[in-house]
C-alpha cells in the first residue's frame, strides 16, 4: 500500500510528459504545415511515421522491464532514468530545425521532423512505459482510483499547459527559426519532466512477479483469449483515430481558417480549461454511478453530434461551441485508458499467478499507435486536397480539409460507441478472484 504523499507523487511524475506529448500532438501539424509549410502529405506522413516508432518502443521496452532484472534498480527505473533525459532533448530538437537546416529544404525539413518526432516517441515509450507498469505492481485494486486520479490531474495540467504552449507558438511564431519565449518555455518544460520523475525514482521500491523465463508467444495468446480485452483495443483504436484528428486539427483549424486573434487564442484556452476540469468531474461522478463504458460513451457522442458542424462554422463564436463539445470527448477519452490497463492486468494476475502488466501496457501500442498513424496519414491526405475554401472574411482560400475533417473523425468515433456495447470495461474484482480459487480448489482436489 502506498502513502497519500506516494501516491501523490508518482500520479504527478507523469505531468512533464503529459506536457510534451500533449504539445507535441497539438502542436506537430500547427508548426510543421501551417508555420513551417512542409506540404500536408510530408506532414501527415511525418508523424505516421512517429506512431509506428513509438509502437516498437513501447512494446519492446514494456516487455523488457517485465523481464529484465537489476540487483539495485529492480526492473522499471533503469528504462525511466535513461529514457527520461533522452525524451526531454529530442522534445526540444523537435521544434529546432533551424539549428541544423537552411530554410526552403522541404525534402530535409521531412526527414528531420520525421526522426526527431520518432525519437521523442521511442524515448517516451521507453520512459513511461515501465513507469506506468509498475502501476499494477505498486497498488492494490482499492488504491488505483486514487492514483489515477492524481494521474488525471497531471494529465489535465499537463493538457492545459500543452494547449497553452501551442498557442503560444502560434502567437510568437515566425518563418523560421525558434522565438526566445518558445526556447525558455520548452526549457521549463524539460526541467518539470526531469524533477517529476526523481522522487518515484528515489522513494519507491516495490516491484511484482518476475517471470525468469520469458514467452511472448504465451503473453499474446493469454491476452488474446480475453475477449472484453481484444474489444476494448478495437474501441480504442477507433477512439484514437478520432480524438487525434480532434487534437492534430484544432490549432490549425483556428489559425488559419478561422484565423483566430490573440485575445480569441487566450479565450479558446481558458474555454478549454474550464470544460475539461468541469468534465472530468463529472465524469468521474459518472464512473461511480454508471461505470467507465457508459461514461465513455456518453463522451464521446457528445464529440460525434458537435463535429459535423465543421461543414458550416464560419465564425470564431460558433467554433467556441464546438470546440467546447469536442474538448469534453478529449477530456473523457484521456480519463480511460490508465486505470482500464491496470484492471486487465491485475485481472490476468487473478487468473493466471503471472505478471504482465508490462505487456498489458505495452501490447495496445500495436493496434493503438498502427491506427494513430493511420489517422495521421488520413490527415495528410484530407489537408492535401484543393484549396478552395474562402477563408472567412478574407481573399485566401485554404484546403477542403478545413470542413471534411469534423465528420470523418465522428465517423470513428461513433463506431467506437457501438464496439463498446459488446465490451465489458467494469471488471468486478471479487467475483474473478471467487471464480479463480474456486477453479484451483478443483484442480488440487
Amino acid at each position: 500500500m502506498l502513502t497519500r504523499f506516494q501516491k501523490i507523487y508518482f500520479g504527478m511524475a507523469r505531468l512533464g510528459p503529459s506536457i510534451m506529448l500533449d504539445m507535441l500532438d497539438l502542436a506537430s501539424a500547427l508548426f510543421y504545415f501551417s508555420i513551417q509549410s512542409l506540404p500536408a502529405l510530408y506532414t501527415g506522413s511525418a508523424i505516421a511515421l512517429s506512431y509506428l516508432s513509438i509502437m516498437a518502443s513501447e512494446l519492446t521496452f514494456g516487455n523488457l522491464s517485465d523481464r529484465t532484472k537489476t540487483k539495485r534498480w529492480g526492473r522499471r527505473k533503469p528504462f525511466i532514468m535513461i529514457g527520461a533525459p533522452l525524451m526531454a532533448l529530442s522534445f526540444l530538437l523537435v521544434f529546432s530545425p533551424h539549428w541544423f537546416l537552411v530554410e526552403g529544404n522541404v525534402i530535409g525539413l521531412f526527414f528531420y521532423a520525421t526522426i526527431t518526432m520518432s525519437l521523442f516517441k521511442v524515448f517516451y515509450g521507453m520512459t513511461m512505459t515501465p513507469f506506468q507498469s509498475w502501476m499494477p505492481e505498486l497498488t492494490e485494486p482499492e488504491e488505483r482510483p486514487a492514483v489515477s486520479s492524481w494521474q488525471n490531474v497531471a494529465n489535465f495540467i499537463g493538457f492545459v499547459v500543452g494547449t497553452f504552449g501551442t498557442s503560444l507558438l502560434a502567437i510568437e511564431s515566425i518563418a523560421w527559426g525558434l522565438p526566445p519565449e518558445i526556447l525558455y518555455m520548452i526549457l521549463a518544460f524539460i526541467v518539470i519532466q526531469l524533477l517529476g520523475f526523481t522522487p518515484s525514482l528515489v522513494g519507491l521500491h516495490k516491484e511484482g512477479k518476475f517471470i525468469p523465463q520469458p514467452s511472448l508467444r504465451k503473453d499474446f495468446k493469454v491476452a488474446l483469449e480475453d475477449k472484453d480485452y481484444v474489444g476494448w483495443l478495437v474501441a480504442q483504436g477507433l477512439i484514437s483515430v478520432g480524438i487525434a484528428t480532434i487534437v492534430r486539427t484544432t490549432f490549425p483549424y483556428i489559425n488559419d481558417y478561422l484565423t483566430f486573434s490573440v485575445t480569441e487564442f487566450l479565450v479558446f484556452g481558458v474555454e478549454l480549461l474550464s470544460v475539461v476540469f468541469v468534465f472530468f468531474i463529472i465524469y468521474q461522478f459518472s464512473i461511480r454511478k454508471k461505470g467507465k463504458r457508459f461514461t465513455l460513451q456518453l463522451s464521446m457522442m457528445l464529440t460525434v453530434i458537435s463535429l459535423p458542424f465543421t461543414l458550416v462554422i464560419t465564425t470564431s463564436t460558433a467554433a467556441f461551441l464546438l470546440l467546447a463539445f469536442a474538448g469534453a470527448g478529449v477530456a473523457g477519452y484521456y480519463l480511460f485508458p490508465y486505470i482500464i490497463y491496470a484492471d486487465f492486468a491485475h485481472k490476468n494476475e487473478i487468473m493466471t499467478g503471472e505478471g504482465r502488466a508490462g505487456f498489458y501496457t505495452s501490447f495496445p501500442s500495436i493496434p493503438l499507435n498502427g491506427m494513430n498513424a493511420f489517422s495521421a496519414f488520413l490527415w495528410g491526405v484530407i489537408f492535401a486536397l484543393p484549396e478552395i475554401v474562402p477563408v472567412p472574411g478574407e481573399t485566401t482560400f485554404v484546403t477542403q480539409g478545413y470542413l471534411l475533417w469534423g465528420p470523418i473523425a465522428a465517423v470513428f468515433l461513433f463506431l467506437a460507441v457501438l464496439v463498446l456495447f459488446k465490451v465489458n470495461i467494469d471488471p468486478d474484482f471479487k467475483k474473478i478472484e471467487a471464480e479463480s480459487s474456486i477453479g484451483k480448489d478443483t484442480i488440487d482436489l
